[in-house]
């Protein structure tokens, strides 16, 4: 008696639904969201355990338990999540570096121009980039990363699809390549643009299709086309309120 509770009270606490008079249980109605439980079951032992509760719960137990299944066969064994997660510390590291030879000269580069104009009158050909400014620029980097760069990382790195360490090494690795190569012939390119590319395009072909999330990448590609033509309007708009309060 006391192991049928112990089952009846396992089932209810994986299906939390609520039917007509208002106690928790399943209906067939239900299966989607059964499904999509965060509390699913994760193996076959769990079924058998609630095989007496249901027989339509148990085909619902089953069903799910197959899920998860053809999902775990895409992933990765330990040994080798083991290998390449170390080896996403080193290209890590290699993105950062490519990191800061692109984008920390993005945006620094004006105040670089106003210091040499304050400092020299003007701006030559070959004007060497002082190192305290490369530094300046660098930790504004880090501090923005520390305090709003937590919403972009989950973005990329967890909404668009399902990283593992090879994915992610291979992510890492090709833009990394991309914007260290475009930095030697001093393109400016963006670095989230890289990696963002990245992320889809390994997410799709390692998994599928309905691997990535298309709407949240085409959120993305939506604010990068509206955040040129609105970054140029308030650029051009401070200079002419800056240009109209010094000329009176």
């Amino acid at each position: 008696m006391q192991a049928m509770e112990n089952k009846l009270t396992a089932a209810k606490y994986i299906f939390p639904i609520q039917t007509a008079d208002g106690k928790n249980g399943y209906t067939p109605a239900k299966e989607t969201a059964v499904c999509s439980q965060p509390q699913r079951p994760k193996d076959l032992k769990l079924v058998e355990s609630t095989a007496d509760v249901n027989p339509v719960l148990l085909q619902v137990l089953a069903d799910c338990t197959l899920e998860v299944h053809d999902d775990s066969e895409n992933t990765e064994s330990r040994g080798v999540s083991r290998l390449f997660s170390f080896l996403q510390i080193l290209t890590a590291m290699f993105g950062s570096f490519a990191h800061g030879g692109n984008d920390v000269s993005n945006a620094i580069g004006p105040l670089v121009t106003l210091w040499l104009i304050y400092t020299e009158g003007g701006v030559q050909q070959k004007s060497e980039t002082p190192l305290y400014i490369l530094l300046f620029g660098g930790f504004g980097i880090s501090v923005g990363l520390w305090l709003w760069g937590r919403r972009v990382i989950q973005t990329i790195g967890e909404d668009l699809t399902t990283i593992t360490p090879s994915t992610g090494f291979t992510i890492e690795i090709g833009a990394a390549f991309t914007v260290l190569l475009a930095s030697k012939v001093g393109i400016p390119i963006s670095t989230t643009h890289c990696k963002v590319g990245s992320v889809v395009f390994v997410g799709y072909f390692s998994t599928s299709k309905k691997g990535v999330d298309w709407s949240l990448f085409r959120n993305i590609i939506f604010a990068w086309a509206v955040t040129v033509p609105i970054s140029a309007m308030l650029s051009a708009g401070i200079m002419f309120s800056l240009r109209w309060a010094i000329l009176l």
